[in-house]
């Protein structure tokens, strides 16, 4: 079973929802600053200083990607809340790249909710790590080096391999020769990119990617649900399979930990609500029942362009608001499977 280092892994969720009510006053007001925000909540007649608490969310708009998304590529609107460090592209149904800018205080969060993921999966000092990662511009590119800047005294020392779908084209068999040879034990890609690799090791080698990656005993998927794949994956690779959601607009590596009772979504890093099949309405996701399926909402705490009441698109079930087995807070949800990426 995995450890919970984390004070924030394992505090009360009433303790966490205290939390969120401070840290919601801090980012509305940053929010405030976008003539996005601003002016969206303007129109509704919202005065966002007097969103007092978790009890007035409700009073403020949704906001969708196709609106998030127009607003960033409109050169009239300056949509950051703080100085931009970069900006990273987001898939989206409709447009082959859409934008999403970062702050340097963005990336500095990114660092412990990777060290929270390496717990949460159980990962080992020793374990090597074959990361196949998308390619620039996609930020999932850099995620692999800046994981092995965790100098935490608690963090498995990990070592990397990185690469990329492109690269086979590329390089073919050696690429896969050298993987081979340096017998990783964890794989860290996508669910797309993990049943593409499968398919061209079978191709070439005319034998199971399993029988490749003998020594890889962990698989994270990050991107489209894992349900999407699950059977397939499973048939290609012998491994322990974990479930990761952390879109590129809210990258807080929500992970599924190894009592595999669902994906835990971190209150410290978020607001979670879900709209209810048969309701118009959001509700937090800690007073939905078990079982209760909708599509997951999300305000976060981001310093660039924090997300205020934003509909994911992503259908999600409750599986658990109680403390988990391997004894973490947060509430778990599975993401239902999907025709298409939304994240």
């Amino acid at each position: 079973m995995s450890s919970v280092e984390d004070e924030f892994e394992r505090i009360s969720v009433k303790d966490l929802i205290e939390m969120e009510n401070t840290r919601l006053q801090h980012v509305l007001s940053r929010a405030h600053k976008s003539p996005f925000y601003r002016e969206r909540w303007k129109a509704v007649g919202v005065d966002a200083h007097r969103v007092q608490g978790l009890q007035d969310l409700v009073r403020l708009p949704f906001i969708t990607r196709k609106e998030l998304f127009q607003a960033t590529r409109t050169k009239k609107v300056r949509v950051a809340c703080s100085q931009v460090s970069a900006w990273f592209a987001c898939p989206d149904q409709t447009q082959p790249y859409e934008w999403f800018p970062f702050s340097a205080g963005d990336f500095l969060e990114i660092a412990p909710m990777l060290a929270r993921m390496s717990r949460a999966v159980d990962l080992r000092s020793g374990d090597m790590v074959l990361a196949v990662m998308d390619t620039p511009p996609r930020v999932s590119y850099v995620i692999p080096y800046l994981w092995t800047c965790l100098n935490a005294s608690k963090v498995a020392k990990l070592e990397f391999i990185t690469g990329a779908l492109e690269w086979y084209d590329t390089l073919g068999m050696r690429w896969i020769d050298f993987v081979q040879r340096r017998r990783p034990t964890v794989l860290l890609t996508s669910t797309r990119n993990a049943l593409a690799l499968a398919d061209k090791i079978e191709k070439d080698r005319k034998v199971q990617a399993r029988e490749v990656l003998t020594k890889t005993r962990v698989g994270i998927f990050l991107g489209e649900p894992l349900a999407n794949g699950k059977s397939k994956l499973m048939e290609a690779y012998d491994l322990e399979p974990f479930e990761v959601y952390s879109p590129t607009e809210h990258l807080s590596f929500c992970t599924e930990c190894d009592a595999h009772r669902g994906i835990h979504l971190w209150l410290d890093t978020c607001i979670p609500e879900i709209i209810p099949a048969d309701r118009e309405e959001a509700i937090p996701v800690w007073e939905a029942a078990p079982g209760t399926r909708g599509e997951l909402v999300v305000t976060n705490f981001a310093e660039c362009l924090p997300l205020i009441r934003f509909r994911t698109g992503e259908s999600i079930c409750i599986e658990g608001i109680d403390r988990c087995a391997c004894g973490r807070t947060h509430p778990r949800i599975s993401r239902l499977p999907s025709t298409a990426a939304t994240s």
